[in-house]
């Protein structure tokens, strides 16, 4: 009996590490990447741009079912980065058992959180209110709302 449990609990963590190797986690965006710790220095610290620093969690896309509506804010940023100034970088960060010293500098509590930079300097953090929508008084969608917030921000630099 013991050694069934013992070849049932190796048949479990050979299927959950070869799952991860065969189906590699993409994020959904294509007008920027997602970075390291390791990269922090080179692609933030040592840039002269204006940097938009986009935190959020991957958990949603390891899910045996994914549902990628976790993601909706990021893919509608994604969308509107090309009309962005070209001083502008845009970076991601996966705050989901990732990246501890980056999260932790800025102490990002909520996700996703939105934060711009310039010269190391942080100059304007935004963060998701999760409120329900309320079309009567004029509240759009938390995704919506964040996403005008970071766009009217953006909209001065040029």
């Amino acid at each position: 009996m013991k050694g069934l449990l013992i070849l049932i609990a190796f048949l479990f963590v050979y299927s959950a590490w070869s799952s991860v190797e065969n189906f590699p986690v993409e994020y959904p965006v294509k007008n920027y990447q997602y970075i390291t710790d390791f990269e922090y220095d080179r692609e933030v610290r040592e840039s002269d741009q204006y940097i938009l620093l986009v935190f959020s969690s991957k958990d949603c896309l390891e899910r045996t079912i994914i549902d990628r509506s976790c993601f909706l804010f990021e893919k509608k940023l994604d969308y509107f980065i090309p009309s962005f100034s070209p001083r502008i970088k845009v970076v991601g960060f996966n705050t989901y058992f990732e990246n501890y010293q980056t999260t932790s500098y800025f102490q990002i509590h909520a996700r996703p959180t939105v934060i711009l930079l310039k010269n190391n300097s942080e100059l304007k953090r935004m963060e998701a209110t999760h409120l329900r929508p309320d079309v009567v008084n004029g509240r759009l969608d938390w995704t919506d709302e964040l996403l005008k917030e970071v766009l009217e921000t953006v909209r001065f630099i040029r």
